[in-house]
């Protein structure tokens, strides 16, 4: 593998539903073509051409397809996840890891998140930590390491992974507690961490506080709308984690200081 990743280009596919969907309901009323018939990754004219972009292109293609087939009612929303997740697992056939250069190795990782394979995608990821260019890259990437190894059991190293972000500056925090929610929490509970996760989140919320963004902006303000929920739903699982590990006072403790947080009665 060679050196350095350039910058970031994020593609999460679970989330990507949520951000296509209304744009194809807009085609579909329409009445318009969005959706080209997807390529072949295991078309024989295709191989050697599977560079990092045309995987993610489709992918993205497949994304976009299955999420027509739900605004069409044809599939319900988990069917089209687990169209994509089979479309991303036939496309990692041909990869060989070990002929990945440094600098592509975040995008393939991409594909190996959406196919969930855990164990290839850890090992991609370790070497894009390493050679990250720019501190969204470095961020994105290291809590996509943790994901990864809280995939494949490895709690509590996932819970150190993603800690090791936490000195990232203001501006950059915004991905932190979404991934330490989403993305880290759910494979890692009930695996004799739930003490330190419950931490893990709280220390999280405090990151998602002090991001700052620009208020004039769309995304600006989308976050600062979001964020209150997502707080909100944070605090509940760091109840439901100390309740499930037996610690009650600690759940109670928790619940008055999200109540001071967040401006409610005790």
């Amino acid at each position: 593998m060679q050196n350095k990743a350039q910058e970031p280009r994020q593609l999460r596919v679970g989330g990507a539903f949520a951000v296509v969907f209304g744009l194809l309901l807009a085609f579909v009323v329409a009445g318009c073509q969005v959706v080209d018939p997807l390529p072949d990754p295991n078309d024989p004219t295709q191989v050697g051409i599977l560079q990092p972009e045309v995987l993610r292109r489709n992918l993205r293609a497949a994304s976009d397809a299955a999420m027509l087939r739900v605004v069409r009612e044809e599939i319900t929303e988990s069917e089209a996840q687990k169209l994509v997740q089979e479309y991303a697992e036939r496309s990692i056939g041909s990869i060989d890891l070990d002929h990945i250069p440094d600098v592509q190795a975040w995008e393939y990782a991409e594909v190996f998140l959406a196919a969930k394979n855990w164990p290839l995608a850890r090992a991609a990821l370790i070497v894009a930590v390493k050679n990250t260019n720019g501190e969204d890259r470095r961020v994105n990437d290291t809590l996509r390491l943790a994901t990864a190894e809280a995939h494949l059991g490895n709690v509590k190293e996932a819970l150190t992974i993603a800690r090791t972000v936490f000195d990232t500056p203001d501006p950059s925090a915004a991905p932190i507690l979404l991934a330490v929610l989403y993305e880290i929490t759910p494979p890692s509970r009930a695996k004799g961490q739930d003490i330190e996760l419950a931490k893990l989140i709280e220390d999280a919320i405090t990151q998602h506080q002090r991001v700052r963004v620009n208020r004039r902006s769309d995304a600006g303000r989308a976050f600062l709308q979001a964020r209150p929920y997502h707080i909100r739903r944070a605090w509940q699982a760091i109840f439901e984690l100390y309740e499930a590990a037996g610690r009650k006072e600690l759940a109670e403790e928790a619940r008055k200081r999200s109540a001071t947080m967040l401006g409610k009665p005790r």
